[in-house]
């Protein structure tokens, strides 16, 4: 039984590291919009030199971050949910309520992974361009709709299997 413990736990580890990464890589991405936006409004108001790319960058920039955060969100139950309902139930049916949410959520996220690396793959195999003033292979910003669909699932799963119930927000650790 500790082989399976600390296999668990390890597993639990790789998947915190990479959501980090992931936090890492959302605040990269923010601190992206933030500059380009800044250097489009000093460029075109002060400098009358407005930007081709500036627009482009920040719709890429924000597709990342929202999907390299998502995990994280749904790691911690920040996602937005009505739990009035789960909040009624006694403490047994409640954690089982929270789990079949969890499987619910688990399933809809691995079919939507699915579905986003297919797509993604068939991007690669068609050299498919984004429709831009400087067009990019589109599976660059597709990618990270894989990336972020697939740690969610897993987050799910993880708090499916959570020996604590998976219903309403993660309890708070002060770091």
């Amino acid at each position: 039984m500790g082989s399976l413990a600390t296999a668990r736990a390890a597993c639990a580890a790789t998947l915190d590291a990479v959501e980090a990464a992931g936090v890492l890589v959302a605040r990269l991405a923010l601190a992206g919009i933030v500059l380009a936006y800044v250097y489009e409004v000093v460029a075109r108001y002060a400098f009358n030199a407005p930007t081709w790319w500036s627009a482009e960058l920040v719709k890429y920039l924000l597709c990342i971050m929202v999907f390299t955060m998502m995990p994280h969100v749904t790691a911690t139950r920040g996602q937005v949910a009505v739990t009035v309902i789960l909040e009624a139930l006694p403490a047994a049916p409640r954690a089982w309520a929270g789990r079949i949410l969890a499987l619910v959520g688990f399933a809809v996220c691995a079919a939507l992974t699915v579905f986003a690396a297919e797509e993604t793959a068939r991007q690669i195999a068609r050299n498919i361009q984004m429709m831009a003033a400087q067009p990019i292979p589109k599976w660059w910003v597709s990618v990270w709709i894989v990336f972020g669909f697939a740690l969610s699932a897993l987050a799910f799963l993880r708090l499916a299997v959570a020996r604590q119930p998976a219903v309403g927000p993660a309890p708070r650790t002060e770091t």
